[in-house]
């Protein structure tokens, strides 16, 4: 059997920045192996398999190179592109709403249209959560990034939080801090597995010239195999949840969050909370266009 399938990099305007995901747009023909063993081929953080739904646009379902998640905000990005590049939505210029079915249930997309192209996209998150019960030291997860409370650590209290995945949130002192870590990732990997946690978000803010908020992070996922990704749009959703929850950021505000610097893949992810709904949003572009064999 010969599928078509693509690569997209999200989060980003520029080819070969941002956040690579693989998308299959036709993937009904697949078994629950096929997807396994094609997101493992690929290796990127996550592929994206889309299947026909008759409760949605589409239903789709992501992987890791060694597991199924529920949700990932740049792969999303990356298959909304795709469909709208192969004219599989019927978009008017404005604000479309694509209502796609996930393992989260039913998520609305925003995408917004004009000449012909994509504005940006903007997705819902599943519901916001924050647990601040860390039954872990935090010397340990500082430890874990090479790093110490008490030269590193900022003023907000490390927490889990969620928008479709859970993941500690680290406010570090200045940038500085964030591009120093050393992460030892058997001990990320211990810790998340005991906190129940996809991966550490260590972030650190600014304002830009306009007084924006501005966060600049990393996040590290080796519990999935992800020692280090790009971009990560859940993570960012539940970081400006919490920024919110703290009064950091405002309601509507947008926060910019940089991430894959010490990568060199720079990814630009925006993030703002409405009526205490997360969305994410941002831009992909298009880098490869082929088939498997499967």
């Amino acid at each position: 059997m010969r599928i078509k399938a693509y690569i997209y990099d999200a989060f980003t305007k520029d080819k070969f920045k941002g956040n690579q995901a693989a998308v299959i747009p036709f993937a009904d023909g697949l078994g629950l192996e096929d997807m396994k063993n094609i997101a493992k081929e690929f290796n990127y953080s996550e592929s994206v398999f889309l299947f026909e739904s008759d409760k949605a646009i589409k239903k789709v379902r992501f992987f890791t190179p060694n597991s199924e998640v529920d949700l990932c905000g740049h792969a999303t990005i990356a298959y909304i592109t795709c469909l709208c590049d192969n004219k599989l939505l019927n978009l008017k210029t404005g604000k479309n709403i694509v209502n796609i079915e996930t393992n989260l249930g039913i998520l609305p997309v925003i995408v917004n249209f004009k000449n012909d192209k994509i504005e940006n996209i903007m997705m819902y998150q599943a519901e916001a959560k924050i647990d601040e019960k860390i039954n872990v030291d935090f010397s340990l997860i500082m430890e874990a990034l090479g790093l110490s409370i008490d030269d590193d650590l900022a003023e907000l209290k490390i927490v889990k939080a969620y928008t479709g995945l859970w993941d500690i949130m680290i406010h570090l002192k200045n940038k500085e801090k964030l591009y120093s870590i050393k992460a030892d990732m058997e001990k990320i990997k211990e810790i998340s597995k005991k906190l129940d946690i996809i991966s550490f978000h260590p972030f650190a803010l600014e304002r830009d010239e306009k007084n924006n908020l501005l966060a600049y992070v990393r996040n590290f996922a080796p519990i999935v195999d992800i020692d280090e990704e790009a971009a990560t749009g859940t993570s960012n959703g539940a970081l400006a949840y919490f920024l919110y929850s703290k009064k950091y950021l405002n309601e509507a505000e947008y926060l910019r969050c940089i991430q894959g610097e010490t990568m060199g893949r720079e990814s630009e992810i925006i993030a703002q909370v409405l009526e205490n709904r997360v969305l994410v949003g941002g831009f992909a572009v298009k880098t490869f266009e082929g088939e498997l064999d499967i």
